[in-house]
């Protein structure tokens, strides 16, 4: 029976996504801030930056190494600035972090099977 920490699971989830809110709020300003501009403008603006955050070459609308991450990470940010994969609408819901807590409390040491059938089962009783 495998065990899970589930503190630390729950910690790295909500940091995932506290993240990814930052990250689709900064898309949406880039996308204000460089309305109307076509792609290959955004890229000449995006990808010097990147490259210069990751220790990168960015030069004459070129990558130095075509495979680096810094390049995968510009052409999502300008993919989605361009409008090619706009960020996801966001769901935000407000949360009881007290009620949280008192869950994660009680829901601390089960492994995964028993936490998903637990899950369904007060999904299944809220219906």
């Amino acid at each position: 029976m495998t065990k899970f920490n589930t503190k630390a699971i729950t910690a790295a989830v909500l940091a995932a996504l506290a993240a990814g809110d930052t990250f689709e709020a900064q898309l949406t300003e880039l996308q204000r801030l460089l309305k109307g501009a076509d792609r290959d403008t955004i890229k000449g603006i995006v990808a010097p930056i990147v490259a210069t955050k990751y220790g990168e070459t960015f030069a004459d609308g070129k990558w130095a190494d075509s495979r680096c991450a810094a390049k995968r990470k510009a052409n999502r940010i300008i993919g989605a600035i361009a409008g090619n994969a706009a960020p996801a609408p966001s769901n935000k819901v407000a949360v009881n972090k007290a009620l949280v807590k008192q869950m994660a409390a009680l829901l601390k040491g089960m492994d995964a099977k028993v936490l998903n059938a637990t899950i369904a089962a007060v999904k299944a009783a809220l219906k």
